[in-house]
């Protein structure tokens, strides 16, 4: 009985432990390949990567690699050897895909708009799940911040995908409104109201046979009418919790989901490189000064409980972080 006791419990440190890449096994996949080559052009912040395995179980007979790099969307889509099978893309709930937010969306509509055809049957898409959803009671829009979500396939007249600079199949995950402005309501952002979200998302790929995808840090933008305030954008604190409240929702997506998983393999979650070099004051190349590398160091011990608390099913509270994330963490809905 203490045997099995010691096994169970040498399995399940397995799978939530936050490993050091070189435990990792060797780069299978795409978005593995992208995590390797974000940490040699990522050697001024080294302590920016982290991952984490899922075991195997009865219905997945491989495992699951859970990739936290610091890196750019832009480069999974651009290079075909990071390319994953799929993406979950931030969306607004009006499905516009020419508004100004979220800023995210962008990276993949200007990179389809290059295919006429392509960018045609993605609009032909949206547009159906508009009319599907229109005159929804208590709905302004065709889908829910941080709930619904919309899977399109990204090809032209054919059934195969097009071959272009993004990936197959995308998730559209509503995030912000057309003009923006959801980010200033923090409410929207809980975490148990996002990850299912995630978990929607997730499931709708592993049904379309996805076998590796990447998700940006959803619902951590910056809001433009904080940057005044001295008590949180001023001081790099408002977003630092955004990250941290946006990998946690990630986290309890991929947990709730887990227990469906049949070929997925890897998941990417992606910190733009430029938001952390920015936050911390460096450059891509140069050594953070050591009051910079205190603070990011302090910043990823908490980016990474977030995500073993979330892959473990447990929400990251207030009293979790150190720092002023109150007014983030406590707003659930």
């Amino acid at each position: 009985m203490l045997r099995l006791q010691i096994r169970a419990a040498v399995l399940l440190l397995g799978a939530l432990l936050v490993a050091r890449p070189e435990l990792i096994a060797a780069p299978r996949g795409p978005v593995a390949a992208m995590y390797a080559d974000d940490q040699t052009r990522g050697k001024a912040i080294p302590q920016g990567f982290a991952a984490v395995s899922l075991p195997a179980s009865a219905d997945a007979p491989s495992a699951a690699q859970i990739y936290l790099t610091t890196g750019d969307l832009q480069r999974a889509f651009d290079n075909a050897r990071f390319r994953p099978g799929a993406a979950i893309i931030p969306t607004n709930t009006e499905l516009q895909l020419t508004a100004k937010a979220p800023a995210t969306q962008q990276v993949l509509v200007d990179r389809v708009r290059k295919q006429a055809d392509v960018m045609r049957a993605l609009q032909q898409q949206v547009d159906a799940r508009r009319a599907r959803s229109s005159g929804a009671a208590g709905q302004a829009g065709a889908l829910e911040v941080g709930v619904d979500t919309f899977v399109v396939k990204l090809s032209g007249g054919g059934s195969r995908p097009a071959a272009g600079a993004y990936p197959p199949t995308v998730c559209l995950l509503a995030t912000d409104f057309a003009q923006g402005g959801a980010i200033d309501r923090r409410e929207l952002f809980a975490q148990d109201r996002f990850r299912k979200g995630i978990a929607t998302c997730l499931g709708a790929l592993e049904s379309a046979g996805v076998e590796s995808l990447v998700v940006p840090l959803v619902g951590a933008a910056s809001s433009g009418v904080q940057k005044s305030d001295p008590q949180y954008e001023g001081q790099r604190v408002l977003m630092e919790c955004r990250m941290i409240n946006a990998v946690a929702g990630i986290a309890l997506g991929i947990h709730d989901f887990s227990p469906s998983r049949r070929n997925l393999r890897e998941i990417g979650i992606i910190q733009w490189e430029r938001d952390i070099l920015d936050m911390f004051g460096a450059t891509r190349g140069a050594p953070l000064s050591n009051a910079a590398q205190s603070a990011f160091q302090a910043y990823m011990g908490q980016i990474k409980l977030a995500l073993r608390n979330g892959l473990a099913g447990q929400k990251t509270t207030a009293s979790d972080i150190s720092g002023s994330c109150g007014t983030i963490f406590n707003a659930q809905s």
